[in-house]
């Protein structure tokens, strides 16, 4: 057994740390304490077992409030390197009758602690805040424990457990600036691969429901008069090119960053205009995305590249 394994089983389940509301509350129970002792006072006895009584109801209630809680941590937005995103905190009160109150999740993020409050969370239920961040680079975040605490219900004492989250973060790379249109012609092949529909063909295929982009003049009037609402002609395109997306089989290039950004740019160009692409690690084709829309396979492989050692299956359709 090594030594952060030994340091796991040896920390205690719980800490506890006194708030200075709690530090006069403990002072005032002394001072009542050893008056109570000195005079003989009855009342100053009462007085005494209610201070020590709301200490142990603090302690209860307090352990009721984080005891089988769990805490989720997922994207709410896209995240790329250099750029606010959003990234969405869930905490779980399972199998709880009653509800979970002020529970606060402190998550280390971007080299730093947030703190996200959860007023109350309904008993077997879960509750979800969203707040910004800006990671600093590409790749997986790595897996970190966060801290769920609560001062419920006299802020007295602060009672914490540390807690893994359900978490699989990944950074996709920052965005490189647009490429000229003349130069993103000259990186396009053409294969012969049939494009998704669109508005520009002749041929009409079908019609779809009406979206705010849509122009005036694609409006399909018999399909909007027998469904009742707005419906647009849905068109068949021709065959388009094919975006061959390179990249170099040695990360360890000078210029792999820069490479990576200017595919990502490449990958959000091409997912926008609805043109087909496969991107390539030196001969080996990684993302084929001919066929259809693969973003969200293309940015992981983009945001993972040069992280591990490159396999044959990865990324293949």
């Amino acid at each position: 057994m090594n030594l952060s394994a030994l340091r796991r089983r040896l920390r205690p389940p719980r800490k506890l740390r006194v708030t200075p509301e709690g530090k006069w509350f403990l002072l005032i129970t002394l001072g009542v304490g050893a008056a109570a002792v000195n005079t003989g006072n009855n009342l100053l006895y009462i007085a005494l077992s209610m201070n020590l009584s709301l200490i142990l109801v603090s302690g209860f209630f307090s352990e009721w409030c984080i005891r089988r809680t769990s805490v989720k941590v997922c994207h709410a937005s896209e995240a790329f390197a250099s750029r606010e995103s959003l990234l969405a905190v869930t905490c779980f009160a399972g199998r709880k009758r009653f509800p979970a109150m002020s529970l606060t999740v402190s998550l280390p993020i971007d080299g730093s602690i947030r703190s996200i409050r959860f007023p109350e969370i309904p008993g077997g239920g879960a509750a979800t805040r969203v707040f910004s961040f800006r990671p600093a680079r590409r790749g997986a975040l790595p897996s970190v424990s966060c801290e769920v605490s609560t001062r419920f219900p006299f802020a007295l004492f602060e009672k914490s457990m540390d807690v893994t989250p359900d978490a699989s973060l990944v950074v996709y790379p920052e965005p490189a600036e647009a490429e000229e249109p003349e130069k993103r012609r000259n990186a396009r092949e053409s294969t012969g691969a049939a494009a998704p529909s669109g508005r520009g063909g002749e041929s009409i295929r079908g019609a779809r429901e009406h979206m705010p982009a849509d122009p005036f003049r694609d409006i399909h009037w018999k399909a909007s008069a027998r469904m009742g609402k707005w419906m647009v002609k849905e068109r068949e395109s021709g065959r388009a090119a094919v975006v061959d997306i390179r990249l170099p089989a040695d990360c360890r290039s000078p210029d792999f960053e820069r490479i990576v950004s200017g595919a990502c740019a490449f990958v959000l160009a091409c997912e926008k205009e609805g043109r087909p692409y496969r991107i390539w690690e030196g001969d080996s084709l990684r993302v084929d995305a001919a066929g259809g829309s693969r973003r969200t396979d293309a940015l992981t492989f983009l945001a993972l590249a040069g992280a591990e050692e490159p396999s044959a299956e990865r990324g293949a359709p």
